[in-house]
């Protein structure tokens, strides 16, 4: 999977406002999917401004010059109607530019979109496809979705599902953390881990996700809750650096960054600025656009550009979804 660093998660919070409307959500097996699938985000109009219209403007440029970033965003604002006029036509045209570029974000939309008929002929089989292609490539948000249609409560066996809750929760996905969290609480087709689970509703408790710190207490009890809350979360924080064997503060900026949000104006500002002072997708560059060389593959993966210190992220269900992870 590529890594977009804090660039990628505001890309997925504006992915997930983009898709977060009704007619794009996840049907829900039972009720622990559903409650899963409920919240996460809302829709409305993220990009409203004049600055921010003006910004996605310029954006249709970057995504014509090859930006991938700009691409899905782009892709998600006609579909919506947020910050551009509404145009299914446009934004189909733009989402296949991302496909080219294979990238993964793209792919997951595409699923989306094939599976409700929007902007393209309803394919379910070829929705399946795209979604496991953005599987393939790791991506948080398509393996949790996979993994709540896969699911089922009351299933014998939901180790497939599992499996794909922890890959994404192993990047710290907080919808993936919070339903596996639900199913190895309760033994839902897999072993039960009480253990994992207090881990994992500490880990959420702490950036006040959701109904984490009850669930914690009916796990754990309420004595000394804030000190259990602080153990339990470390002791997940320091098996995650084990498996990576990454240093402490790598993972920590990695948490830093995935619990950060920000607002749609203000990321696709950002991302014009990032991308004008680039210079590489404005039509006026002269650089190579080679995968993998000047941050072709966009802004997300420049190192230089967009990193945790300079303050920058990812996308989901209205322009904003793209950045937290599409529609949840």
């Amino acid at each position: 999977m590529r890594n977009h660093g804090y660039t990628g998660l505001i890309i997925l919070a504006i992915l997930a406002s983009l898709l977060s409307g009704s007619a794009l959500a996840v049907p829900s097996p039972g009720a622990t999917v559903s409650e899963q699938a409920d919240a996460d985000s809302a829709s409305s109009d993220e990009c409203a401004s004049d600055a921010c219209s003006e910004a996605m403007k310029k954006l249709v440029r970057f995504s014509i010059n090859g930006s991938p970033d700009a691409q899905v965003i782009v892709a998600m604002a006609y579909a919506t109607g947020d910050g551009v006029p509404a145009d299914l036509n446009l934004a189909r045209q733009h989402l296949k530019r991302a496909l080219r570029n294979q990238d993964e974000r793209a792919w997951h939309i595409y699923s989306r979109w094939l599976r409700q008929g929007l902007a393209f002929e309803q394919d379910l089989a070829a929705a399946d496809e795209a979604l496991d292609r953005a599987v393939r490539q790791d991506y948080a948000p398509a393996l949790f979705e996979r993994a709540v249609r896969n699911f089922s409560e009351t299933a014998a066996d939901n180790s497939a599902a599992v499996a794909d809750l922890e890959r994404a929760a192993e990047q710290l996905y907080k919808p993936a953390m919070y339903l596996l969290a639900q199913v190895k609480a309760a033994g839902l087709g897999v072993s039960a881990d009480r253990q994992q689970a207090a881990q994992l509703y500490a880990f959420l408790a702490r950036s006040n996700y959701r109904q984490s710190s009850e669930r914690l207490a009916l796990l754990v009890g309420n004595d000394r809750l804030e000190q259990q809350t602080e153990q339990l979360s470390l002791s997940l924080v320091d098996a995650l650096v084990a498996r990576h064997r990454s240093s402490d503060e790598q993972a920590m900026e990695v948490i830093t960054v995935t619990s950060s949000s920000i607002g749609t104006d203000v990321f696709v500002i950002d991302l014009v600025e990032q991308l004008d002072k680039l210079r590489t997708f404005d039509g006026r560059s002269t650089g190579s656009r080679i995968r993998g060389q000047v941050c072709a593959r966009g802004v997300a993966n420049c190192k230089v550009i967009y990193n945790a210190a300079a303050g920058t992220v990812s996308m989901g269900g209205t322009v904003r979804d793209a950045v937290y992870g599409i529609g949840w």
